[in-house]
């Protein structure tokens, strides 16, 4: 399992540290869903599995319609590093699929959850050493705002 990166854990409360903290919650959900589905618990899996992938859009959409453009905006890069992420973010799409058709059909398919997890892996990556420091220091004050308003829900539970 990954640990926080030095950054986030030198300024918390800050955009990073909660997505950091998210992406953390969304690998240990996937773990949970793995734990689950070798004991058998199929119900359990699933259950585990949609609220991962609800809050796996959830996070991807907040990035997508925050926190890209205003990035683009700023960095004056349509297209640069964002449309990378979008594109590793349909991937990761691709792969939420594989993972939940092979549990409607009880039967987990190992080889979707490990290209799930390194793709997320090498994806969280590149937001936390790279875009994420960039936003934080070039966002608007203002999106800077409205992105934090946005994903403090998703780690007050």
């Amino acid at each position: 399992m990954s640990t926080l990166s030095e950054t986030a854990l030198r300024h918390p409360d800050t955009a990073s540290l909660i997505l950091e903290v998210h992406h953390r919650r969304i690998d240990e959900m996937l773990d949970g869903v793995e734990i689950a589905a070798d004991i058998g618990s199929w119900a359990e899996a699933r259950a585990l599995f949609t609220r991962l992938r609800g809050e796996l859009e959830e996070h991807i959409r907040i990035e997508e319609q925050l926190m890209f453009p205003s990035f683009e905006a700023f960095m004056r890069m349509p297209g640069g590093p964002t449309s990378v992420m979008r594109a590793e973010h349909a991937e990761i799409a691709r792969c939420l699929d594989a993972v939940e058709g092979s549990l409607d059909a009880q039967q987990l398919d190992g080889e979707a959850v490990d290209q799930l997890e390194g793709l997320l892996a090498s994806h969280n990556a590149k937001e936390e050493r790279v875009l994420y420091p960039l936003f934080e220091r070039h966002a608007p004050p203002e999106a800077y705002g409205a992105l934090l308003a946005e994903i403090r829900p998703l780690v007050e539970c």
